[in-house]
């Protein structure tokens, strides 16, 4: 068997798309933010939250 290699942000996404029963504009509707894969949701990276301050 040659399965296709899933990348870590592409995995949440089917798993999203799994979570809407295959309804994939149900995933960009999701209302439930407090899940963690939410930011991850529509495969890709969320941008930097600019209100964390980095430690120097």
């Amino acid at each position: 068997m040659d399965e296709k290699k899933l990348t870590p942000i592409k995995a949440i996404r089917a798993k999203c798309i799994d979570c809407s029963c295959g309804e994939k504009k149900e995933v960009r509707l999701c209302p439930i933010e407090w899940c963690p894969l939410w930011p991850y949701r529509m495969g890709k990276r969320p941008a930097r939250d600019a209100s964390i301050d980095e430690k120097n």
